[in-house]
């Protein structure tokens, strides 16, 4: 991500620009997410979160060195996963507590997106029907538009990446609790190679002629995505008459 912004041929005020509304784009994205796990864990019964200040959506309480890094280069990352105590989780049956609280972060990324596609389509019709000749006038709504662009965008992918089923993501933790206890501990081994996994994704995604895990997000993505850009498209149709704008 980091090499695509600076190998663009556009002034270096842009790609400033550009650089940080993608940060700040990927702070919330990724605040929010942790943030709703760490919530929903504490009112499930378990305070481990809150002792440990992630129920918050300040960006540092969630930051993950390498997860940043890897997200600014090859634009796949994580943040700081949230811990939790599976005996301390009372409000309802132990697995359904834990599958609340691994749905919860998708949830939080999903309602994003819907939320800031809704305001792209108002915010692309206001501009449409506004118009100005005015270069600051101009920058400035560049600046808005892009920045709800992105955040939708984020809103999905970071929805779609983290439901793959694989650990140490949300669809792992999902798809673990129908895993019998007795074999859940042989599944949980596999973590430690989770990384090596998604590094040879993200390698062959960015550097090869194979674009696996780009695949699996538009697939799971998809089903989510395809009714918001079609409700969207109605929306934008019915004030300005054009869906070529954003969608």
């Amino acid at each position: 991500m980091l090499f695509r912004i600076l190998q663009q041929d556009a002034p270096m005020s842009e790609k400033i620009i550009e650089l940080v509304l993608m940060i700040m784009v990927l702070s919330f994205t990724f605040s929010v997410h942790e943030f709703m796990h760490a919530w929903v864990a504490t009112k499930m019964g378990d305070d481990t979160p809150k002792r440990q200040g992630r129920v918050t959506l300040n960006p540092l309480a969630h930051f993950d060195p390498l997860g940043s890094v890897m997200l600014l280069l090859a634009g796949f990352g994580w943040a700081k996963p949230v811990q939790y105590n599976p005996n301390n989780l009372k409000k309802f049956k132990r697995t359904t507590c834990e599958r609340l609280i691994s749905l919860a972060g998708v949830f939080a990324n999903y309602i994003t997106a819907i939320v800031s596609s809704f305001i792209l389509v108002f915010v692309v019709a206001y501009f449409a029907k506004h118009p100005t000749e005015s270069r600051s006038a101009a920058l400035a709504e560049t600046i808005i538009t892009y920045f709800f662009w992105l955040l939708r965008e984020y809103g999905f992918l970071f929805m779609a990446f983290n439901l793959i089923p694989i650990p140490p993501l949300d669809g792992y933790r999902f798809v673990s609790t129908y895993i019998p206890y007795k074999w859940r501990q042989s599944f949980e081994s596999i973590t430690q190679y989770s990384y090596y996994i998604f590094f040879a994704l993200i390698l062959l995604d960015h550097y090869g002629n194979v674009s696996i895990l780009s695949k699996i997000v538009e697939w799971i993505e998809y089903p989510f995505r395809w009714p918001i850009d079609k409700i969207c498209a109605e929306l934008l149709w019915n004030l300005v008459g054009n869906t070529s704008l954003i969608l």
